[in-house]
C-alpha cells in the first residue's frame, strides 16, 4: 500500500513555525508567481515532474494533477527542472492553476475509491487531458499519448506536443 501523508504530533507553539518551513508554496494563493516558481526550481537537475511532486517546492500537487498540468504547459515531465526560460515558466505557472482549480471545481477525481462525505464522485477523470490516457489521442493533434516513469510514478504525456528538448 502507498503511503499519502503524515501525521504528525506538535507540542503547543510547534505548529506556526512548522507550517512557515516545512510544506511548499500554496499554488492558488497570489503570492504564488511564474517568477517565484522560476526562483524555486532554479538550478535542479531533477526531472520537472520530480520537482513538481516535492511537497517542499509546491503544496497538494499530486501526480494527476501533475500530469494535467505538464499537458496543458506542453512540457516534458522529464526536463530538467532548472532548465525552463520565462515563458515556459509562465505556461507552467498558468497550467499548475488551471489543473487544480479544474479538480477543485470537479470536486476531485474517483478513480477506484475516492468518495466525496455524501458519498458522490468526483468527476475529474472525465476532463483528464493526459493522465491514464495511454495510447488514447491527443486532444491537441491526435497523435497517442504515452506513459513512462518519472520519479517511481505513472507518467502520461503527448510526444508530440511535450518534446523533451
Amino acid at each position: 500500500m502507498r503511503r499519502f501523508g503524515t501525521w504528525l504530533l506538535l507540542e503547543p507553539g510547534e505548529l506556526e513555525p512548522y507550517l512557515g518551513s516545512a510544506p511548499g508554496r500554496e499554488p492558488l494563493v497570489a503570492a504564488f508567481t511564474a517568477k517565484g516558481l522560476g526562483d524555486w526550481l532554479e538550478g535542479r537537475r531533477a526531472a520537472l515532474k520530480a520537482a513538481l511532486l516535492d511537497q517542499r517546492t509546491l503544496a497538494g500537487l499530486g501526480n494527476i494533477y501533475v500530469d494535467e498540468a505538464l499537458w496543458y504547459s506542453r512540457l516534458h515531465p522529464q526536463r530538467p527542472a532548472g532548465s525552463l526560460d520565462r515563458d515556459e515558466l509562465r505556461r507552467l505557472h498558468r497550467a499548475i492553476r488551471k489543473a487544480l482549480e479544474l479538480g477543485i471545481a470537479r470536486q476531485g477525481s474517483t478513480l477506484t475509491d475516492y468518495r466525496l462525505p455524501d458519498g458522490s464522485s468526483g468527476s475529474m477523470q472525465e476532463e483528464f487531458k493526459a493522465y491514464g490516457r495511454d495510447d488514447e489521442p491527443c486532444d491537441r493533434c491526435g497523435t497517442p499519448l504515452a506513459k513512462t516513469r518519472v520519479a517511481g510514478r505513472g507518467t502520461w504525456f503527448c510526444p508530440h506536443c511535450q518534446v523533451l528538448p
